[in-house]
């Protein structure tokens, strides 16, 4: 979601009408009142410049001010829209301190943004009209920015890079060993995908996480593993609990399989996308949380990606508002977060990132850094993985060579049997309850069947599991 997106959300109908007002006025000079027809129909680049016109002979209208301080939001030009929506403010123009918040909120100035909501709301009391949802929401926003803006996280961001926006995710250098960022093209046939995308894929890539529409054309993550037989299963929905009522997009799995940044739009974004974290349990992946500025502003931030191999962490931000070019920033993660002091000067320009090397030490150099970075070659092969088996101590083991006793080892195949046969009977459930879903109600016991006979074999796996610990030590 753009900028533009945020402040201003045309329905189908006003662009129709917009296309037909311009086409009907492109042969002649449009008038002041067919530039207001275009306005209310959503026209602004075709308004603006007769409103401009205007002015030069009515700098006093408080109407024409509102008028073209709007049409400026609308194409790219906030800083210049400040002081004709002021004027129409201060000449009493109700609408204006609506359109003045959300220039103070994307400014960073949530103090102004919510004085300029409380003067809104008068306004409208005197008339006795409610609230907008939107003015609401914006309120919602305002306190969730001024929350984060107490706990902005001190990191240190070595470079910053614009990239071509279509194809932002492949000036990511990841090391192999931390995974991949793929376009959709890597998806099996028949398999859907968001529009854009982005599919993470670990080193062994014998998994696959992405955004797909869901029957409601909502996007939510989805994964899928690669099979024993080299297919893959359905993809299936990595966690009701991530999508927050919005969408989700561009996953990232850290090399533990259980940490997961994405991105998601919904109830506790700033405005458009921002960053979630989230961590897998047992079972499913709990309650995300927002991680904050600076990650997170009022406009789209996303695919947050952190190399283990070289320390460097990477995410994709549009707050610097450079058209067909977004901004990448890479950074020094750290494994406590540290935040800025409330009180620290310039708290909200370290927020927006205003200048990243003030971000660095005093004699810092991280050249040798950067240098190993572009010297990363994403395409190198790394072995690929027998399994992911977890040892105590932290350890992994990823091949039937890490067995030290044969026991272990004939016990591992078995493991790994039941855990072919779990996966199987997962997958078949998943395609009954979707059957079912769709009518075929004589399915219900034969569910019920499967649930229990998979709550048995993940009990059995826990067991074998266990079984081949103690037999390895």
């Amino acid at each position: 979601m753009t900028y533009f997106a945020l402040m201003w959300n045309k329905s189908l109908k006003s662009y129709l009408s917009a296309i037909l007002l311009t086409s009907v006025f492109a042969t002649s000079a449009a008038t002041l009142e067919e530039a207001k027809e275009m306005y209310r129909a959503g026209d602004f680049t075709g308004a603006l410049p007769v409103f401009l016109d205007a002015y030069k002979t009515k700098p006093k209208d408080a109407a024409l001010n509102q008028w073209i301080g709007v049409c400026l939001i609308q194409e790219g030009r906030p800083d210049e829209a400040v002081k004709y929506l002021k004027f129409a403010h201060d000449k009493g123009v109700a609408e204006a301190p609506r359109y003045l918040a959300e220039l103070a909120f994307y400014d960073y100035d949530f103090d102004k943004a919510e004085d300029y909501i409380a003067r809104y709301e008068k306004s409208l009391k005197k008339s006795r009209k409610p609230l907008p949802e939107e003015v609401e929401a914006l309120q919602a926003r305002v306190d969730l920015a001024r929350n984060m803006l107490d706990r902005v996280e001190k990191i240190v961001i070595i470079d910053s890079v614009a990239v071509d926006r279509d194809e932002f995710f492949k000036a990511y250098r990841l090391s192999p060993e931390s995974g991949s960022i793929n376009d959709a093209d890597v998806l099996p046939s028949g398999f859907e995908a968001a529009v854009p995308a982005t599919v993470y894929m670990p080193e062994t890539r014998s998994f696959m996480a992405w955004a797909a529409p869901d029957s409601l054309e909502n996007y939510v993550l989805v994964g899928s593993n690669q099979l024993f037989d080299g297919s893959w299963e359905s993809p299936r929905q990595l966690g009701e609990s991530l999508g927050m009522n919005g969408d989700s997009n561009y996953p990232f799995m850290m090399s533990d399989g259980i940490t997961l940044y994405y991105a998601n739009d919904g109830d506790e974004s700033l405005g458009g996308y921002d960053i979630f974290i989230s961590r897998k349990d047992d079972a499913d992946f709990l309650q995300p949380q927002n991680i904050g500025m600076p990650y997170n502003s009022p406009y789209d931030d996303y695919l947050l990606a952190i190399d283990e191999v070289t320390g460097v962490g990477w995410w994709a931000t549009d707050r610097n508002q450079l058209g067909d070019y977004i901004t990448i920033y890479k950074f020094i993660p750290s494994d406590l977060r540290i935040n800025y002091a409330i009180d620290t000067p310039g708290l909200a320009d370290k927020a927006r990132v205003a200048d990243y090397r003030s971000t660095w030490e005093d004699g810092a150099d991280y050249s040798d850094l950067l240098d190993a970075i572009k010297n990363i070659d994403p395409d190198r092969k790394v072995k690929k993985e027998d399994f992911r088996f977890a040892m105590p101590g932290g350890r992994v083991y990823t091949s039937w060579d890490d067995f030290k006793l044969p026991r272990a080892r004939r016990m591992m195949e078995d493991y790994m049997r039941y855990k072919e046969t779990l996966e199987k009977d997962v997958e078949e459930l998943a395609s009954l309850r979707v059957r079912y879903r769709n009518g075929d109600k004589g399915l219900k016991d034969a569910i019920l069947k499967l649930e229990k006979r998979i709550i048995t074999e993940r009990e059995d796996i826990k067991s074998k599991a266990n079984e081949i610990i103690k037999a390895e030590r």
